[in-house]
């Protein structure tokens, strides 16, 4: 009981303690004229702990000269409390910024960040710090336009950037992230590493059309608007001496986060024409690979050819997917030597009318009935779906809500 009521006893003082600091900070910005409005919490946003977290809103219509004003106050009250874990963040109309007990930085932080906001390049910016960082530590960038001027406004502000923000890093290695939707994205601590991959992208861009471009140290990814061109973009980047490792997709290869795509390309070489018919396009991570196909007849023929190829043993496993990846009508998962007869087996079950899709793979199978399916009609079709999936593994039968009644696969 002793040591039961020690423990309340702390925790009520913690809980305590913390919601004197949280008064402190109403009391001084509640009426600030140029907050909006804040969101308090603890320092790591867990119960009975210490601290304080505050989510600071700025006015719409607060001037830049008034943000800086209210980081110099926020940045006061960080250090008149700075025995305790004070951790403040300003958030502006597309800026979002970072508060320190140091004045200068936080006061500089905010006028940075401004300047960033005013490039016409630039659509938002969040300046951002590790936990104990005395300065900002990272800088995130949406680009304003996505298209075909993008990468060299990317290059441009990571080379520029770093410069910018060199007073308020406190000597951190400053990281980088300058997207624009999915066409661009360089993401890493800043370096010359950027430069090569500028190098790389003006020399392939140049002569084949490229709408994509990922970077991060080490590793760039291309995406040509074709993969016709491969073969000419290869080259292009293999005659540029730089530390890069330098991939390509297209629309009809995708690439995993670490992904070459070169077994999914040989693979694809050995099909025939007719073999590929109705392919859409292939994601893979080099694990395994993923087939999106346009029609159930096309998936169990391109199955079966690749079923039989020495090359897809190169994976650990392929899939065949037909309609919306969130929502296939089927979908199927198999070791490479069983894709064939796996999608012909789940072919065969969804050729019934009264069947609106199929998903299975080793570990399970859900077949989905059209209507409104009584338990005992969802129930009858548990054999058939039983063979969809390894022995032992969960096999569902689903009505279109959801709802429905599984079973474990027998032979």
């Amino acid at each position: 009981m002793v040591v039961l009521l020690g423990v309340l006893t702390a925790a009520m003082l913690t809980a305590c303690s913390g919601s004197a600091l949280h008064g402190d900070f109403r009391a001084a910005f509640a009426g600030d004229e140029a907050v909006e409005d804040f969101e308090l919490s603890t320092a790591d946003n867990m119960p009975f702990t210490d601290g304080l977290s505050a989510e600071v809103r700025a006015r719409d219509t607060a001037s830049g000269d008034e943000l800086v004003a209210l980081a110099d106050r926020l940045s006061e009250f960080a250090r008149e409390h700075e025995a305790e874990d004070v951790r403040i963040r300003i958030e502006a109309a597309e800026l979002t910024v970072p508060v320190f007990a140091d004045a200068a930085i936080s006061a500089g932080a905010m006028a940075r960040g401004l300047d960033l906001g005013d490039d016409d390049r630039v659509d938002s910016v969040v300046l951002s710090a590790r936990t104990e960082a005395k300065g900002i530590t990272g800088v995130s960038i949406r680009l304003a336009e996505p298209g075909a001027g993008s990468p060299v406004a990317a290059f441009d502000l990571a080379r520029t950037t770093p410069v910018l923000l060199d007073d308020v890093t406190d000597g951190a290695n400053l990281h980088l992230t300058i997207a624009a939707e999915d066409q661009v994205r360089i993401d890493g601590n800043a370096g010359a590493w950027v430069d090569d991959v500028e190098q790389v992208w003006h020399a392939v861009s140049n002569e084949v059309p490229v709408t994509g471009l990922r970077a991060e140290p080490g590793r760039l990814k291309l995406t040509l608007a074709t993969e016709a061109d491969l073969g000419a973009a290869q080259a292009l980047s293999a005659a540029r001496a730089v530390d890069l490792v330098v991939v390509f997709e297209s629309p009809l290869v995708r690439l995993g986060a670490e992904a070459s795509g070169d077994s999914a390309r040989a693979l694809l070489a050995t099909l025939e024409a007719s073999q590929g018919t109705g392919l859409l396009s292939v994601w893979t991570d080099d694990e395994g690979a993923t087939f999106f196909v346009e029609s159930h007849r096309q998936a169990t023929s391109l199955a079966a050819a690749v079923s039989s190829r020495p090359e897809a043993e190169a994976f650990a496993t392929l899939s065949v997917t037909v309609g919306d990846p969130d929502a296939p009508s089927l979908s199927v998962t198999a070791v490479p030597s069983r894709l064939g007869d796996a999608v012909a087996l789940a072919g065969a079950v969804l050729a019934d009318p009264d069947v609106a899709s199929v998903v299975s793979s080793p570990r399970g199978a859900t077949v989905v009935l059209a209507g409104d399916a009584t338990d005992a009609e969802l129930e009858s079709r548990l054999s058939e779906v039983s063979g969809l999936a390894d022995e032992g593994a969960r096999v569902c039968t689903n009505r279109s809500d959801g709802t429905g009644v599984c079973a474990t696969a027998t032979p």
